[in-house]
C-alpha cells in the first residue's frame, strides 16, 4: 500500500467512537457458530473484532489489495485459521458459503454519496443467510439549515476577491455547486436554524434502489444568515443508532454543507422549503425556496461542462472512442496471453508514437492496465 492509502485507512481503523459502537453490535449477534462477512474490509477492523468475538470464520473481501495487510493482521493475532480473504468486488467472487453477519462500512458521508449501497444489496440477496443480521441494518439522512458565514466567505466569496489584481469570479459559480466538509471543531460550533430534518430512511434488510427525492420545509427557529444546508447520517448497529451529525461523537465521516450562494438573511418564524435530489450514481442537486426566492444547485455544476458530457447523457447516444480510447482498446487487445508486456508495450510504442515518448513510458501504462484489467 502507498503512505496515501495507509493514512486513509489509519483513520479508519483508529476510529475509536465508530469500531467501539459496531464491536457492540458484533458482540450482541455473533456466536461460535456464526459465518460472517466483512464486506469492504479495509484493514479488518471489524472482521477480526468479529473474530474476537468468537465467529467459526470470517470472510474479508475489498476490491483493493489492502485486503491482504488485513489477513496478515489476523494471522498476527492468532486469527489466522478462521478468517481468509478475497480481493476482488462482492458481485465477483464466490464466496465458500453462505453467511450469518454481513457488516459493512457502505454508508460513507451522506449514505448515498459513494454508491456502495447497491453492492451491500447485492451481497444481501445472494450471500445472507434467512434471518441474518446486516451491521448496520437501517440508515437515515437528516438535514439542517446552518449559518457558517466564515465558511461561506472561505469557500465561495473568496474567489469574487481579486487576487493579485486577477479577478477569479467567474469560478464561484463552480464554488457554488460544491459540497463542502469542515473540521470537526468548526461543524460542532456552526448554528442550526431550524431542528434537524430526516430527509432518508433506508432499512438494510429491504431497500432496494438508491434514489433520493425529497421534499420538506424547515421552520425557522433562530434569525441568521442562511449558509446552507448541512446534511449527516445516523446509522442502526445492534440496539443503537449512531450519529455523524454536529452534536455526535467524532468520527471520520463528517456532516456536508450543501451550499447557499448568495446567502440568506432568515428570521425566527420564517419557513424555508428544501428538496433533494439525486439519481443513483448521479449528481446531488439542491433547491431552496424562502419568501418568493429560489435558488437551485447541483454538483454537476461544479465544474465546466462541455458539449460533449451533456451527449453522453442523453438516451439513445451511440458513443464512440476517442485517442485514448483507441490506446485503451489496442492495449487489451494484445493482453490475450500471448505476449509479453514488454512486447505489448513496444507494440503500443510502436502504433502510437506521439503518446509515448519513450517504451518505458509505454511499458508504466500497460503495467497500470494490467493491474486494472489483466487475469
Amino acid at each position: 500500500m502507498s503512505y496515501a492509502q495507509v493514512t486513509g485507512h489509519q483513520s479508519m481503523v483508529f476510529d475509536e467512537a465508530r469500531n467501539r459502537a459496531y464491536a457492540r453490535a458484533i458482540e450482541q449477534c455473533v456466536t461460535p457458530d456464526s459465518v460472517v462477512l466483512d464486506l469492504g474490509c479495509g484493514l479488518g477492523i471489524h472482521g477480526l473484532l468479529a473474530a474476537k468475538a468468537g465467529a467459526r470464520k470470517v470472510f474479508l473481501v475489498d476490491p483493493e489489495i489492502v485486503v491482504q495487510s488485513a489477513l496478515e493482521v489476523a494471522k498476527f493475532n492468532g486469527f489466522g485459521d478462521r478468517v481468509q480473504a478475497f480481493q476482488g468486488r462482492i458481485e465477483e467472487i464466490e464466496l465458500p458459503e453462505k453467511v450469518d453477519v454481513i457488516i459493512s462500512v457502505f454508508t460513507g458521508n451522506l449514505l448515498y454519496s459513494e454508491d456502495l449501497l447497491p453492492s451491500l444489496y447485492f451481497a444481501r440477496d445472494r450471500w445472507l443467510k434467512p434471518g441474518g443480521h446486516l451491521i448496520p441494518d437501517a440508515a437515515e439522512l437528516l438535514m439542517a439549515p446552518v449559518c457558517a458565514p466564515k465558511r461561506h466567505d472561505e469557500w465561495i466569496a473568496a474567489w469574487s476577491k481579486p487576487h493579485l489584481e486577477i479577478d477569479y469570479s467567474p469560478i464561484r459559480r463552480y464554488a457554488a455547486n460544491q459540497t463542502y466538509w469542515g473540521s470537526r471543531e468548526e461543524y460542532a460550533s456552526w448554528t442550526l436554524l431550524a431542528d434537524p430534518v430526516t430527509v432518508e430512511r433506508a432499512d438494510f434488510h429491504e431497500a432496494t434502489t438508491t434514489f433520493v427525492d425529497c421534499t420538506t420545509d424547515f421552520p425557522i427557529l433562530s434569525g441568521a444568515d442562511c449558509t446552507g444546508v448541512l446534511g449527516w447520517i445516523r446509522i442502526h448497529l445492534g440496539d443503537a443508532w449512531v450519529g455523524t451529525g454536529p452534536q455526535d461523537p467524532p468520527m471520520h465521516w463528517t456532516p456536508q454543507l450543501f451550499p447557499l450562494d448568495p446567502e440568506w438573511a432568515l428570521k425566527a418564524g420564517d419557513t424555508m422549503g428544501f428538496k433533494v435530489h439525486r439519481p443513483a450514481w448521479g449528481e446531488w442537486t439542491w433547491t431552496c425556496t424562502h419568501a418568493g426566492q429560489q435558488q437551485r444547485h447541483s454538483t454537476f455544476l461544479s465544474q465546466p461542462v462541455r458539449a460533449s458530457d451533456l451527449r453522453a447523457l442523453m438516451a439513445g447516444h451511440q458513443p464512440g472512442r476517442n485517442a485514448k480510447g483507441e490506446v485503451l482498446l489496442q492495449t487489451l487487445s494484445r493482453m490475450n496471453g500471448s505476449q509479453t508486456k514488454e512486447a505489448v508495450a513496444a507494440g503500443l510504442q510502436h502504433d502510437f508514437p506521439s503518446r509515448f515518448v519513450n517504451e518505458r513510458e509505454a511499458l508504466a501504462f500497460v503495467e497500470s492496465v494490467i493491474r486494472s484489467h489483466g487475469a
